[in-house]
């Protein structure tokens, strides 16, 4: 069942609620509600059924206007009035932590995780004077959506999730798309539309807004939750607090003395859970990180793993272009087929269409796919000249397509600024720019990330295929 199917089926269902949520909110008098908003959502703010219900409640039917996103619970609880409160959760199913079943106790792990996630994410906003900081909790709390809803209603495709990650250390990303065939963020995007929820929830589950640091905020914070889980001290962890570092302005060693006191600080309020947290792992070393089934975890395990191409994919989305060139089509139409057709049907891991600035300095990624759990990559962004030599200057002076790789272009490698080197951490990827009535547009890149797994001949050739698809469909549509 794809994305499309899964959503179906969860079209008419709700997360279920804590008891005590719902005890909670039958017994409100009218005097509470006066009395201290906070206090009252203080408890539902550990239950992400409770949340979603109340947010969902005031923002129904409200979409589209100025006032139309509430973004805290306090302020919907204000708005939806005491009466509606009381009676919200009435028809809700029950889930009493830490629950009982596997499926229950794995949703149990996503909502522990989601509110380390909140709860970092709310003391850094806090550091960088946010205006509104209880926002950015619930946007971090509700981040992994898809995943609470996958473990309560799929879990057995996210036990196979869980243990691909856990026994082949493969990425997050790429296990979900390898059982799943899509990302647990995709699914999280259409339920927070589904669900009413805030426009902040939605905006930090596209990895196309890293750059606004509100959303990067939310986007850090639940990688470093994910690296937590795995150890304290690897590359990937001291990477992702130097940038929680550059982005609060603080000191490496600040950040680190913040996040470890917030992480214990967290641990004794979340015991309801009935988790492990991951503080648990702050004085042991990386030769004793557990597997999910106990006993050592195999160093050298997941380096030999990619994307499974899906030629099905990459043969309907190769149609459905074709069939562009004979009807107008919108843009963001053509390059979202295009995107799907180049990560899921060539099985390249990393996939983007960057888009030139109208001052044409610079390429941002608009378009990203398969670096949902990676808000370094998500910030693609290459500052171009056209009068320059570089690699994606000249891209954008004609039609071109590259396939750049360190040892074997000695020519092309150099002439790629060493910032994007870093920033894509590979040593092999393919670009081809994307014209229109002559202009150029942007450029998309691809890769398959992992350094032992090489792009090949014929995934080069499908490459340039939908690439150039995609630059004659848009220049039909602008005729």
């Amino acid at each position: 069942m794809g994305l499309e199917g899964w959503l179906e089926k969860l079209k008419t269902v709700t997360l279920p609620v804590f008891p005590q949520t719902q005890s909670d909110l039958k017994n409100l008098n009218d005097e509470d509600l006066n009395r201290s908003v906070d206090r009252i959502c203080a408890d539902i703010l550990f239950d992400p059924g409770g949340v979603i219900a109340i947010l969902g409640k005031a923002n129904s039917g409200r979409r589209g206007g100025l006032d139309a996103n509430v973004s805290t619970v306090e302020n919907a609880a204000m708005m939806i009035g005491m009466n509606n409160m009381r009676s919200l959760t009435n028809d809700y199913a029950l889930l009493e932590p830490p629950g009982q079943t596997d499926s229950e106790k794995g949703y149990m792990r996503i909502v522990a995780r989601a509110y380390h996630v909140g709860y970092q994410a709310y003391d850094w906003a806090v550091t960088r004077g946010d205006m509104m900081p209880k926002e950015i909790f619930v946007a971090a709390f509700l981040h992994d959506i898809g995943a609470m809803a996958l473990w309560l209603y799929a879990p057995e495709q996210m036990k196979a999730v869980h243990e691909l990650k856990w026994e082949k250390q493969v990425s997050d990303d790429e296990a979900q798309y390898v059982i799943l065939g899509f990302s647990q963020e995709q699914l999280g995007q259409k339920l927070a539309e589904l669900w009413n929820l805030p426009e902040m929830v939605f905006e930090c589950l596209h990895a196309e807004d890293a750059h606004n640091p509100r959303a990067m905020t939310v986007k850090l914070a639940n990688q470093m939750v994910h690296l937590s889980e795995t150890g304290w001290y690897t590359e990937e962890m001291v990477e992702c607090l130097e940038s929680v570092a550059n982005l609060l302005d603080l000191s490496y060693h600040e950040i680190v003395r913040k996040v470890h006191n917030n992480a214990i600080e967290l641990a004794r309020s979340t015991a309801l859970y009935g988790v492990s947290p991951s503080t648990a792992l702050l004085p042991m070393t990386s030769a004793e990180w557990p597997t999910v089934h106990g006993g050592k975890r195999d160093q050298e395990a997941g380096k030999h793993f990619c994307l499974m191409p899906q030629k099905f994919m990459y043969d309907a989305a190769k149609h459905s272009l074709e069939g562009f060139l004979a009807t107008k089509s919108s843009v963001n139409d053509i390059l979202e087929i295009a995107m799907a057709g180049l990560h899921d049907g060539l099985g390249l891991n990393r996939v983007v269409f960057a888009l030139l600035s109208k001052d044409l300095n610079r390429l941002e990624g608009r378009y990203i796919n398969g670096a949902d759990s990676d808000p370094t990559f998500s910030r693609f962004l290459v500052d171009v000249d056209l009068g320059r030599k570089d690699l994606f200057s000249q891209l954008l002076q004609k039609p071109r397509c590259v396939w750049a790789n360190k040892e074997k272009n000695e020519k092309i490698w150099p002439l790629i600024p060493q910032k994007f080197i870093e920033l894509i951490d590979t040593s092999e990827f393919y670009a081809m720019s994307v014209f229109a009535q002559g202009k150029p547009l942007g450029v998309f890149y691809a890769d398959r990330h992992l350094e032992d797994i090489h792009l090949d001949q014929k995934s080069y050739d499908s490459f340039k295929v939908l690439c150039s698809l995609v630059s004659k469909g848009i220049e039909f549509g602008r005729q």
